[in-house]
């Protein structure tokens, strides 16, 4: 079968192109073809498009390669989906907010609390139709309302089916009026659990962040939160992104600058030193994760993770079994959480074991690929 995946960014950004890339590989290795349709010459990375046979950015390429089936995946421009639907059956695969949301990031600029209502009035209520400018030097933000999403979501609604991979993705697009039986949920696991083990923990007592150090990732939450916790302990961010400079000034007011790293972008395939050295993984969340792949991998090396119980984590974190869930933006909740895991070594051996099986269990990359290729070949 071929398939041709639609996707803006032809490098490697987020845990989104992670997941694509490792799809592609995947199912190259099983004998389909794969290509790619992107949006950008200018910055490619060889070793993302490698996972491809074929890529471009010009629309031609679809006429050129003649896809079996489209798999779209983050995609700025309403045209260009209407264009997939029409020329080949498609699929769109909602990795995040951008479908249903101005902002993106599914919680209120003011409060921090996540949205619980459909793309609308609230939008304007709660502000989220501002957004900070770039590109006008006189004022800081600008109003970006909510026809662009209106537009998107007319435009989505043209493909014959969508995956998302959560529970509370499924429901944001039933809220924003997709019909649910066109929803099929698949949690996207990535190549690295092919082989989940217990790594066995180091005496040290290391607590981990890894992602984009953004404000919806919430660092600032976590460093908060370790500002409670009794030491001595360590944690390492890894990671970059635009808050990255505001935690290094917060670690630093918070006095607890002395015992937090920042080490910056790492590669995903070096990540393993990092969790083999940590005694918990720590995944604060202010925005709700579509899904948040980062505490899977986690538990597949065997540790405890400790997170605000925010959009899809819920789908695979067991209160009190392989780490513990926190309402959200309860700071002191996350230190109490850290500090036990801290204090008990044992225990955390033991939930990170428990991590482990869940995973083999309830989580494959060879399953998320066979539920890919299922729902593909639904559309020959």
């Amino acid at each position: 079968m071929r398939i041709l995946h639609v996707h803006d960014i032809p490098r490697f950004e987020g845990g989104v192109e992670q997941i694509l890339f490792d799809t592609a590989r995947g199912l190259a290795k099983q004998g389909w073809s794969q290509a790619l349709l992107h949006s950008d010459d200018q910055k490619t990375e060889a070793k993302f498009l490698s996972a491809f046979g074929f890529t471009g950015s010009h629309r031609e390429i679809i006429m050129q390669y003649r896809p079996d089936a489209i798999l779209m995946h983050k995609v700025a421009d309403h045209e260009k989906v209407n264009m997939c639907s029409r020329l080949a059956p498609t699929v769109h695969m909602v990795h995040d907010h951008d479908l249903v949301c101005p902002r993106r990031h599914k919680y209120f600029p003011i409060s921090k609390k996540v949205c619980t209502k459909p793309a609308g009035s609230a939008c304007y209520q709660h502000l989220c139709c501002f957004q900070r400018s770039a590109n006008n030097k006189y004022l800081p933000v600008s109003l970006s309302g909510t026809a662009g999403v209106k537009i998107m979501l007319g435009a989505s609604k043209s493909v014959r089916s969508y995956i998302v991979g959560s529970r509370f993705m499924q429901s944001q697009l039933v809220m924003n009026g997709i019909e649910e039986d066109k929803i099929n949920i698949v949690n996207p696991v990535p190549a690295a659990l092919t082989s989940p083990r217990y790594i066995p923990m180091q005496k040290s007592l290391e607590i981990l962040f890894v992602g984009q150090v953004i404000r919806g990732k919430g660092v600032d939450l976590m460093l908060k939160a370790l500002a409670k916790v009794a030491g001595p302990w360590n944690a390492t961010i890894v990671g970059t992104g635009n808050h990255l400079a505001e935690c290094r000034q917060l670690a630093s007011k918070l006095k607890i600058s002395d015992s937090v790293v920042f080490t910056g972008r790492v590669d995903h395939e070096k990540l393993e030193s990092y969790y083999a050295a940590a005694t918990l993984v720590v995944v604060p969340s202010r925005w709700p994760e579509p899904f948040g792949m980062v505490g899977i991998e986690a538990m597949a090396r065997g540790r405890p993770v400790v997170a605000f119980d925010n959009g899809g984590i819920g789908d695979w974190l067991a209160n009190g079994e392989t780490g513990y869930l926190v309402k959200p933006d309860d700071k002191t909740g996350l230190a109490a959480a850290i500090q036990r895991l801290l204090d008990d070594p044992e225990l955390a051996r033991e939930l990170g074991l428990a991590a482990v099986d869940h995973v083999k269990n309830k989580f494959s990359h060879q399953t998320y690929l066979e539920q890919i290729k299922y729902q593909m070949e639904l559309m020959q």
